[in-house]
């Protein structure tokens, strides 16, 4: 979870980077993600920056949160403040709250792999594994090299019963970020469904090593307990 968080605000600062914005006028027509022409606007400017800085700097993501709605009310073809309120929901595990914010910048950028990572992700902690890997599919469509969606759509395709569709990206996601401790888990996870405990036990271990107080670390310490006693290394 905390890979995915630090992934999407990494997108969602680039996104910053390269283009402006600006609230349409209510006299204009409705404008269009592809016609509409930018200019920058210090009250939408003012509600990122301080959105952001709680979030990220102060780790309060209800008030964040307000922050990035003031934003995308001022603006609402800013895909960055739908991003981040995706993220603030996502930090507050309100699962449907962040799809919704995740599809809406889908809308404003369809081009954004990583707003279906986080509608995708935020389906996946709801159970819709069907839909979720719709989400993921698309993302790894515009961006093939996401480790964190390749996981995610690993864990829909787990959630379905389909363990071996899901052990390739599981192997590529951990390819793609050898420091990602979540593929472990899920890749220890299959080796138990194959029948090889001791391969299992590596890949739960791996999970400790690169993340031992997250918030798989007490599900993964319990395994590797029964693991040792099952193989006799207790």
């Amino acid at each position: 979870m905390v890979i995915l968080l630090c992934s999407l605000f990494l997108w969602s600062q680039e996104s910053s980077s390269q283009s402006q914005h600006n609230a349409p006028s209510a006299a204009s027509p409705t404008p269009t993600p592809q016609s509409r022409q930018r200019r920058s606007v210090p009250e939408v400017e003012d509600a990122m920056s301080k959105g952001e800085y709680l979030l990220f700097k102060k780790h309060d993501a209800r008030a964040g949160l307000d922050e990035f709605k003031r934003a995308s009310k001022l603006d609402p073809w800013y895909g960055q403040a739908y991003m981040l309120q995706g993220l603030a929901h996502m930090q507050l595990q309100e699962w449907s709250e962040a799809q919704w914010a995740f599809e809406e910048a889908e809308k404003v950028e369809p081009g954004n792999a990583k707003a279906y990572l986080g509608a995708g992700s935020a389906l996946n902690e709801q159970k819709n594994y069907a839909e979720a890997q719709k989400s993921l599919q698309r993302s790894l469509e515009i961006r093939p090299d996401l480790a964190e969606a390749h996981y995610e759509l690993a864990r829909s395709l787990w959630g379905l019963g389909k363990w071996q569709a899901a052990e390739p990206h599981v192997r590529q996601a951990i390819e793609l970020n050898q420091d990602y401790a979540g593929p472990h888990a899920l890749m220890g996870n299959i080796y138990i469904q194959r029948e090889d405990p001791e391969a299992a036990l590596q890949e739960f271990q791996k999970c400790l090593q690169l993340d031992p107080d997250g918030s798989l670390a007490p599900s993964v310490k319990e395994i590797i307990a029964q693991l040792k006693k099952a193989l006799g290394k207790n």
